[in-house]
């Protein structure tokens, strides 16, 4: 199970490789989105529908195999992002309860 998070910046990646490939303004038109819409994946604020997403890997000019394989590494690779920084901060919190360390107090 991913995160929103997760999705989300495996999108802005995934839309960020895309737009090697092509413009943002010619993956806009041949996918039937706005070029807004586009701006909004490539920043992490928006998921697109299975339907939309399709489309933008064809208007980028890439296999739908080929891009499903891409977008799915990026997810694994931001879900074991995430985890490690989950990870990290329960170690924190552990260190903290056994007096390991002591927190920063703001000045």
């Amino acid at each position: 199970m991913f995160d929103d998070e997760v999705y989300k910046n495996a999108m802005k990646e995934f839309i960020a490789f895309l737009r090697t490939l092509n413009t943002q303004k010619n993956i806009a038109f041949f996918s039937d989105v706005s070029r807004e819409y586009i701006r909004h994946l490539g920043k992490g604020e928006k998921i697109p529908t299975i339907r939309v997403f399709f489309n933008i890997i064809e208007a980028a000019g890439m296999d739908l195999e080929e891009g499903l394989h891409l977008y799915i590494s990026y997810l694994q690779k931001q879900k074991m992002a995430l985890a490690a920084d989950r990870t990290k901060n329960l170690e924190y919190v552990q260190k903290l309860k056994t007096g390991k360390i002591r927190p920063k107090k703001n000045a």
